[in-house]
Parts: structure tokens; sequence; C-alpha cells
């Protein structure tokens, strides 16, 4: 009889053991996050080889308009209208002057 409480205590001290280490492992990930340093590695995309609509790449930094892909100087902007949800809100682009008509404009 003396032997099952022998293994039961053993298997709970191992069962401990190995929470311990786990519960060490996550606290140590979470420090590494806040000081900056992801835990695990991330995938790293070269610059060059995003594109737009086909368009050749871009130097890093160029605005372009997502609706039509033209390129922007920093004093264009892009026409936007915000829409009010229950418990957020969002902003739907309708795109840059070379893209964007009025309703109006479109009826002549």
């Amino acid at each position: 009889m003396e032997i099952i409480f022998y293994f039961a205590g053993l298997l709970l001290g191992i069962c401990v053991f190995v929470y311990i280490i786990s519960m060490l492992q996550s606290a140590k990930d979470k420090i590494s996050v806040i000081k900056g340093r992801p835990s695990k590695p991330s995938e790293k995309i070269e610059p060059g080889t995003i594109s737009f609509r086909k368009r050749p790449a871009l130097p890093p930094g160029t605005r372009i308009c997502p609706m039509c892909g033209s390129q922007l100087t920093k004093y264009e902007g892009l026409y936007a209208s915000r829409i009010d949800m229950t418990n957020s809100s969002k902003l739907m682009i309708m795109g840059c002057k070379y893209c964007y008509k009025e309703d109006n404009e479109s009826v002549k």
C-alpha cells in the first residue's frame, strides 16, 4: 500500500515541476516582449519586393493612393469619410484627386 503513495507523490512532484517550468518560460517571454525583443524571430520582408498592382517597386516612404495607385506628393491627400459604428468608428477611403469624382460632377 505504501508503494502507491510513493508513486502518487512522485507523479505529483513531476507535475508541479513541469508546471513551474512552463510558468517561468511564459514569464520570460512576456518580459522579452516588454523590453522590445520578440521571443520568436519574425519574417523580414525586403522593401524592394513590395509592389502595388503590377507597378514597379517604389522606395520605402513613397505615398501612393490605395484606390488607383497614383504616386502622391506630401501635400496631396486622400478623400475619406468617417463611419460611426455601434462601438467603434471606421474610415472609408474614397480615393485621391486623380481617381475620386463626386456624384454631382459625374452627373453633368
